[in-house]
């Protein structure tokens, strides 16, 4: 396999450097220092102060790849955890540009801790470039069982823990009450063969052809191309991360999809996701304006349709199985923000006090209900404030079912998913039967790792 740029910078870093250990507050800079004008959300929102102390207080950084009000509730995190003790002062930094991370982590420029999501964290450490907590872990018995078992497996790599989960992420089917009145329906769909009847029933063209409401959860694309695949218990990949496109609930899946886009016409649909696409997550979202009946999206939907004023009738449930196979409603991809130590950090014991309060302590309810994103500490299942949460008590319910769909841990992960959607395009388009595109795909993918 072709050698990874990263892997390169990281082996002539590690060449060139000698170790060093944590600065002093007292210190003139952080080697994380912006250039002029970069982050000003992240500065507007740094507030923090170095916590009084008769000592020198050792200075953590800390990057994390949000930016405006996100940004802000990072830096209240990283303020109410300076304040929590007096050994560390934590500075924090917005850092979106993934390729500098990669160098900084490559070099005697690395933060201490970093944030990002569980996909990076299992590349990265394939690179060489995070330093395992297993041993943090293991030095001082931490339980990581206060936090759900899938966001601990999503960062586990060969058996040794290289990350946190701050917090978690996952899909389910929400639907327009309103809309399955109309057709004759009084409860949502449980199988993929009632969603579907329920889809063509609901779907409405105008006088030129066009759809005017989207029965079939089609948009948004990442859903159609993943929790579609799921519910048939369909699997893109298995559980030693090898390639799997011949799986039969793949082939199910895209059959009944080519169907639904059989009967309503492939231009008509391309031209209402199109439009879709490009409204997404605006006030004129599809399902914001009762255009969808079905949509397959994550938990901060319904704050969204709250802030932009909608007054769709919404409801929220699991994504159904099959007829033959009940057992697969509620599978999903499941998706963790992960608080990592690069290894070429200066202040690791810093490092991992920081990801401890943050993770496990009152920083994950601070992130959490600060970025609308769904726990992965098991105590803030029941939180009253976590539950107020317009939409969070049925995705925690979701959650709690264990079914989350985990990144493989694949090297050639990238590759093969171009070539995935270059396939489902090919099979949507009508340029190739889905059974005779999987086998060509299985075909070009058979010897990744």
């Amino acid at each position: 396999m072709k050698k990874k740029l990263v892997g390169t910078l990281f082996v002539l870093g590690m060449a060139a450097l000698s170790a060093t250990g944590c600065s002093s507050s007292e210190s003139t800079a952080t080697s994380a220092a912006p250039a002029a004008g970069e982050n000003s959300a992240a500065e507007e929102a740094n507030t923090t102060e170095a916590p009084a102390s008769g000592e020198d207080v050792q200075v953590v950084t800390f990057w994390y790849n949000n930016t405006g009000d996100e940004a802000k509730v990072y830096e209240e995190a990283i303020a109410a955890y300076n304040a929590s003790q007096s050994k560390y002062k934590v500075e924090g930094l917005s850092v979106t540009d993934a390729q500098k991370l990669i160098v900084s982590m490559s070099s005697n420029e690395a933060p201490d801790v970093i944030k990002t999501g569980n996909q990076s964290i299992i590349q990265y450490t394939k690179n060489g470039l995070l330093q395992s907590v297993q041993e943090y872990v293991d030095a001082e018995s931490f339980d990581t069982s206060v936090f759900s078992e899938q966001s601990v497996e999503a960062n586990r790599i060969d058996g040794d823990l290289y990350a946190l989960p701050l917090d978690a992420y996952t899909i389910q089917m929400f639907y327009n009450k309103t809309i399955l009145e109309e057709i004759g329906y009084t409860e949502p769909p449980e199988t993929m063969e009632e969603m579907y009847e329920m889809a063509v029933k609901a779907t409405k063209l105008d006088a030129n052809g066009n759809i005017d409401v989207l029965g079939y959860p089609l948009f948004p694309y990442a859903s159609a191309r993943q929790e579609l695949i799921y519910g048939f218990g369909g699997r893109w990949w298995d559980e030693n991360s090898k390639p799997t496109p011949l799986n039969e609930g793949v082939l199910d899946s895209l059959t009944m999809n080519v169907a639904y886009r059989n009967e309503f016409g492939g231009k008509a649909l391309d031209g209402f996701i199109g439009t879709a696409n490009t409204n997404r997550y605006t006030e004129q979202d599809m399902f914001f304006q009762g255009k969808q009946l079905f949509r397959l999206d994550g938990s901060w939907l319904p704050t969204m349709m709250e802030n932009f004023g909608s007054d769709v009738d919404w409801g929220i449930t699991l994504i159904p199985g099959t007829e033959e196979h009940p057992e697969y409603r509620g599978s999903a991809r499941f998706e963790t923000d992960s608080i990592a130590i690069p290894i070429m950090a200066k202040c690791k014991e810093g490092a991992w006090d920081f990801t401890k309060w943050l993770c496990s302590g009152d920083g994950a309810k601070i992130i959490d209900l600060g970025t609308g994103n769904l726990p992965a500490l098991k105590s803030l299942y029941d939180d009253p404030d976590v539950m107020a949460v317009p939409g969070f008590p049925e995705f925690i319910e979701a959650l709690e079912l264990g079914k989350g769909v985990q990144y493989p841990q694949m090297s050639d992960y990238d590759e093969y998913m171009n070539l995935v959607n270059a396939t489902l395009d090919s099979i949507y388009a009508g340029n190739e039967e889905p059974e005779a595109a999987l086998q060509a795909l299985y075909e070009q993918s058979k010897d990744f790792e």
